[in-house]
Order: structure tokens, then C-alpha cells, then sequence
């Protein structure tokens, strides 16, 4: 229970940052989309269930605030936290460059989806030049906060997952 609330703390903070400081300090009106990286990185280290959880919490925080429909992004968000998740049991989530890889596809796969539904389907098409002034900045962007990013959630995830085994441990071994 603990972990979940330190968890949702860390989505909420992502969001404040995402939402204002990141914003004012844009590199190219792109900003990093620090609530995919946590839904990326939550599901790669607990698995598909975590990170459909996060995903949809952290898609329902942005579209509560941004959204034009909501639960577009939190839908996006879900299958990312599952695909992610997917990833689990196949490799291990102390090396940081799948979770980078696993953090591209995302990004990329968010973008393509938001233009689909936000710009395809009202008739614009111009997805070459969406793609190098929306898509690959933020991609690229993403990807180099969550080289720090990742570490600290790593940490904060790991030593929540070590202090829930030492009280389901504890209850068993009192005398």
C-alpha cells in the first residue's frame, strides 16, 4: 500500500512538472513527456497489471487538465503500460538501455496515435513535417530525461519493493 501511494505521489509530481516547469522552459515548443516515462518505467520493472494502473492514472491526469476527449491519453497510456510490462520477465530492469528503447517506441507511438485522432482525421496531413518538428524532438528529449529519470524512479521503486518483502517476511518470523 505504501509503495502505491509513493508511486502516485511520483505520477503527481512528473505531472506538476510536465505540466509547468517543463512547459515554460520547452526546447523548440517540445517539452519531455515525463508521465510516459514513468508509465514506461513502472510497468518494466512490475510487470503488464502496474503498468496499465499507471498508465491510465497518468492518462487520466492529462486529460482531466489537456485533454479534448477524455481518456484518449489514458487509453494510449494503458496499452503502453502493457506492452511495457510485457518486457518484464525478459529482461533485467537494472540495465537502463531497454527501458530507453522501450521509452522511443512509446513516445513515438503516442505521437503518431495524438496525430492520428488530433490532425489526420480533421484533414491535415502533413505528417513529414509533424514528424520532425513534434515527433522526433520529443522523442529525443524524452529519451535523454529518462536517462536520469529512470534511476531515481529504479531506486525509489526498488527499496519500496524491499521494504514490502521485509513486512510480509516479518509477519512469519515473530515469536
Amino acid at each position: 500500500m505504501r509503495r502505491k501511494l509513493v508511486i502516485l505521489l511520483m505520477i503527481w509530481l512528473c505531472f506538476i512538472l510536465q505540466t509547468s516547469v517543463f512547459k515554460m522552459l520547452d526546447i523548440i515548443t517540445i517539452a519531455p513527456n515525463l508521465l510516459l516515462i514513468m508509465t514506461t518505467s513502472i510497468a518494466f520493472m512490475q510487470g503488464r497489471k502496474e503498468g496499465m494502473t499507471v498508465g491510465f492514472v497518468c492518462g487520466l491526469f492529462y486529460d482531466l487538465t489537456y485533454g479534448y476527449l477524455l481518456g484518449t491519453h489514458s487509453i494510449i497510456l494503458v496499452v503502453i503500460g502493457y506492452a511495457c510490462g510485457s518486457f518484464r520477465n525478459i529482461f533485467g530492469d537494472e540495465d537502463i538501455k531497454v527501458p530507453l528503447l522501450l521509452v522511443a517506441a512509446g513516445e513515438i507511438f503516442y505521437n503518431i496515435v495524438i496525430y492520428i485522432f488530433g490532425f489526420l482525421l480533421q484533414g491535415r496531413t502533413e505528417f513529414v513535417s509533424y514528424f520532425k518538428t513534434i515527433i522526433l524532438p520529443e522523442t529525443v528529449w524524452t529519451v535523454l530525461i529518462t536517462i536520469v529519470l529512470y534511476r531515481l524512479i529504479y531506486r525509489i521503486n526498488h527499496r519500496m519493493v524491499e521494504k514490502e518483502k521485509e513486512g510480509n517476511q516479518s509477519l512469519w518470523i515473530r515469536d
